[in-house]
This record gives C-alpha cells, sequence and structure tokens, in this order.
C-alpha cells in the first residue's frame, strides 16, 4: 500500500499546479514567497506568509482553490490554515481540528450543497466541493460586458429555473474570462434559492480523480450515487476528461442520467465542445445537443469595470486607498490579456504603492508594469477600425463615414463605432468628429443599440469578435 505522501511533496504539486493556473505573474508575485509547516499534533498544515496584508490577500485569492489542490493531492484529511509568520506558534482549536473532513477544508464558508460539504466523508478522495460556496464568486461580483452579456444572461436563466432551459449549457473561452466564477456564481444562486434544489460543482480533475480512485476501490456505486444525486451538476475544465475513455464513457453517463431526469448540467471548457477532442461519438453529439455559449477577453470597457469592482475589494484590506480615474483607464488600456491578469496587476500596484505608504500614481504604475511580463494589446486606431470594418462587410470607409443611411451601411457604421469606443482610448464627440463629423450621440446610441443586440444575437457577436482578431493581427 502505497504510504502518505510528506507534507513537502504535496505543497510541491499544489504550487506547479497553483502556478500553471495562476501564471507567472501571480506565481512570482505572490505563491513562490509562501512557507509550508506541518503541525501533527493539530492534524493540520500551515501556509506560512510574510505578514498580515499577504496571509489576507492568499486567502481571498487562492484560499479556495489552494485547499481543493491540497484535498485532491493529499491522501488524508488535514485542516489547512493560512497564517503569517507571528501566528506560526498558535496551533488549531480543539473543535476546528475534529470538525468533519468537508468542513476543515474551509471552515468560514458556506458550501454551495449538503452533498457538496459532504463529499469528502464519501470514499472517493478525488471529488471535493466544501469551498465552492464562496460568497465572492457571485452574479453581483462578476463585471458584465459585451464579451460575456449572453452567457451571464444564460446562467441567470439556468440558476433561476426549476426546470433546464436548455441541457447541457456549455461554456467556453479563453483561461481568465470568467468561466469558473459563473459556475461558482450559478451554484451560489442555486443553493440560496427557494425551491431547494442542490448543485455540486467540480472541476474535471475532482471527477477524474474521484472516479478512478472508486475504481481502484472496485465500487463505482457510491461515486455514481453522490454525483448523480444533484440537482445541478457543474463541471470545470471538462477538456482534462478527454481522451481517457473509461473516464469519457463514465462522464457520458452520468450527464445523459442527469438530463434524462431533467437534472441541469453545466459545463465550462477553454474550448468549444466540436473542438473537445473527445473519443466517443456519443458524447459528442450529446454536447453538440446543448447550448454552447462562448466568452470573449474584456473589451476596455470591461476592464475598466473589473478595475473599480477590485478596487472596491481591496479597500477591505486598505480602507485608505485610493487609485485616482485616469490611473484606472490606464490600467485597463494596459493590461489586456485577461481579467485574472488585470487584477495581478492591481495587486502589485496597491502593494508597491498603498502599503508602502506612496501614491498611485502613473510613474508608479508603469514602474510596476515595466517589472512584470505583462502582454499589452496592439494600439488600434479609429482609421483602422473603419477600414476593418469595412472590408469585413464588402463596403468603403468613405461609405462608413458618409450620410447614407441604408442598413448595408448603417449596421457595418454602427459597428465600427462601437469597436472605436471599446477598443481605443478616444472620447465620444472625438470618436464622433472621425466619422463624418456626427455628434457624440450618434456615437452613444450606436454603442448602445450593439451592446444590446450582441446578447441575443449570436452572428452579430462572431462577426465583431472575427474584426476584432483582425485588428489585432
Amino acid at each position: 500500500m502505497q504510504g502518505t505522501p510528506s507534507v513537502s511533496d504535496v505543497w510541491r504539486d499544489v504550487r506547479a499546479r497553483l502556478r500553471q493556473e495562476y501564471g507567472d505573474v501571480i506565481y512570482v508575485s505572490e505563491i513562490a514567497r509562501l512557507r509550508v509547516a506541518e503541525d501533527a499534533a493539530a492534524g493540520s498544515v500551515r501556509i506560512i506568509c510574510s505578514n498580515d496584508f499577504g496571509r489576507a490577500w492568499v486567502e481571498d485569492n487562492l484560499g479556495a482553490r489552494l485547499r481543493a489542490l491540497w484535498a485532491a493531492f493529499d491522501t488524508g484529511p488535514r485542516d489547512i490554515v493560512i497564517c503569517c509568520e507571528g501566528a506560526l506558534a498558535v496551533r488549531s482549536q480543539p473543535q476546528m481540528a475534529a470538525a468533519p473532513a468537508s468542513r476543515a477544508l474551509r471552515p468560514e464558508a458556506p458550501a454551495v450543497s449538503e452533498l457538496a460539504q459532504s463529499a469528502s466523508s464519501l470514499p472517493l478522495g478525488g471529488v471535493s466541493g466544501g469551498a465552492h460556496g464562496d460568497g465572492r464568486f457571485t452574479f453581483n461580483t462578476f463585471m458584465v460586458g459585451s464579451a460575456n452579456a449572453m452567457a451571464v444572461t444564460a446562467a441567470k436563466a439556468i440558476s433561476a429555473s426549476a426546470m433546464p432551459p436548455f441541457n447541457p449549457a456549455f461554456f467556453h473561452g479563453d483561461y481568465g474570462v470568467g468561466k469558473t466564477h459563473l459556475l461558482m456564481a450559478i451554484a451560489h444562486a442555486v443553493s440560496l434559492g427557494e425551491s431547494g434544489r442542490k448543485a455540486l460543482y467540480l472541476t474535471a480533475e475532482e471527477f477524474l480523480n474521484g472516479f478512478q480512485s472508486a475504481l481502484r476501490a472496485r465500487d463505482v456505486q457510491p461515486f455514481k450515487d453522490q454525483v448523480r444525486a444533484c440537482d445541478v451538476l457543474l463541471i470545470d475544465d471538462v477538456h482534462f476528461i478527454a481522451g481517457k475513455p473509461r473516464t469519457e464513457d463514465e462522464f457520458l453517463h452520468t450527464i445523459a442520467a442527469l438530463i434524462a431526469e431533467n437534472r441541469q448540467v453545466v459545463l465550462a471548457s477553454h474550448c468549444a465542445p466540436s473542438e473537445l477532442g473527445v473519443g466517443d461519438e456519443r458524447l459528442r453529439s450529446l454536447l453538440r445537443g446543448g447550448f454552447a455559449c462562448p466568452l470573449q477577453g474584456p473589451d476596455l470597457d470591461l476592464r475598466r469595470k473589473i478595475v473599480d469592482c477590485k478596487v472596491a475589494q481591496a479597500r477591505s484590506h486598505c480602507p485608505n486607498l485610493e487609485v485616482p480615474e485616469q490611473v484606472r483607464d490606464f490600467l485597463a488600456a494596459r493590461v489586456t490579456s485577461s481579467a485574472r491578469e488585470l487584477e495581478g496587476v492591481l495587486n502589485n500596484v496597491i502593494v508597491r504603492t498603498a502599503y508602502m505608504e506612496r501614491p498611485v500614481t502613473l510613474e508608479a504604475v508603469e514602474d510596476v508594469l515595466g517589472e512584470l511580463p505583462i502582454r499589452a494589446e496592439k494600439r488600434v486606431t479609429v482609421d483602422e477600425i473603419q477600414k476593418a470594418v469595412a472590408a469585413y462587410f464588402s463596403i468603403t470607409p468613405a461609405d462608413i463615414n458618409s450620410k447614407r443611411r441604408t442598413q448595408s451601411v448603417v449596421r457595418p457604421r454602427h459597428i465600427a463605432m462601437y469597436l472605436a469606443k471599446t477598443m481605443t482610448t478616444r472620447s465620444l464627440p472625438d470618436i464622433g468628429r472621425r466619422f463624418g463629423g456626427r455628434d457624440h450621440s450618434t456615437v452613444i446610441h450606436a454603442v448602445a443599440k450593439i451592446t444590446g443586440q450582441m446578447g441575443a444575437d449570436p452572428v452579430l457577436a462572431e462577426d465583431i469578435d472575427a474584426i476584432r482578431k483582425r485588428l489585432r493581427g
């Protein structure tokens, strides 16, 4: 029988996975500095931060995922305590050490459901859900823009409907666009609803580990009973299941059984169902028969909303934090790859300025950006946008700037104005002048119209995404 892995071995695996998921920026600035120590008497493992601010940041931003990964890599349940150097000698309270394994993952966080809360008590080592009811990941904290409006509308419909409006629902997009947040928001909303429905959130890794543990124990039925007992099953990163025939087969039967019983299945992946690469044609057919919804990378407006949200959240740790409007605009314009990287940069800015009693200025932000491997978006001009839109719709830039009001020209003109507003830092009056001397109110009308239509018109969303990609090269 294989022995229990050492704390250092588990920490090495957990840290490697966190680096893979959160990227080098967060890893170097935050995760690499952490130390780990075992408190054998209390049956706990301590993740040690250098100061109380670091402890609070790790707890808020990494705590749930860190505990879930530790539970997946460790063979025995342990209480994971995130603390600072001064608290190293303080042992856990006896009643905490005696708590059930699923609650010990994160005592202060409510579970998504009783089913998820009891996951660790079943003989399925890899399946856990005790930290996924985290109240930070709700619809209220999910910033909405044209890049994700349709996905949020679908997610809210799922969480509010007693019967599945579409099944399965499949959200897909690049890393960092908000898929995990959206799935957790659905689970959170379901758990707080009055219908009494139970939600279970699992990563594909947890599903995979749970199934493999059941196979090794030669008793798969408890795994099936647990996963199929929920009313809403949410599985993240399902691309990790592809290419594993036995797991694909169990995954197929699980979601087919839930769908047959009118229970909701929600999936997320970095690729669309048609690109998933599963070997089972039945599974491919089932996934394609649901509702596939893309999430795009955040545009300028959405990145600005994200900055505002993260600044507001940071004030819980730094009440005197002041981030000027021009600094917020600058960050939103420069950090373009994902909301996750934007948050990481903002955290670095706050630590290196406000927490060192320095003002948050443009110069300080530029210094931070110069030290971090940030991918900046190619700067796009209004003229380039007009040319790209005209070429896409087989008209001319002169048509876009003309007074013509035929539908074949008005729609591309509105799209070009929308892209000029979301991809450049030009003011509304300036954009209007560059579109044949129009008033800024015309630009506002065009942007509002396109924004409103994108959530209900997937063809329009695809057209705008294709033009964006051309402009970004």
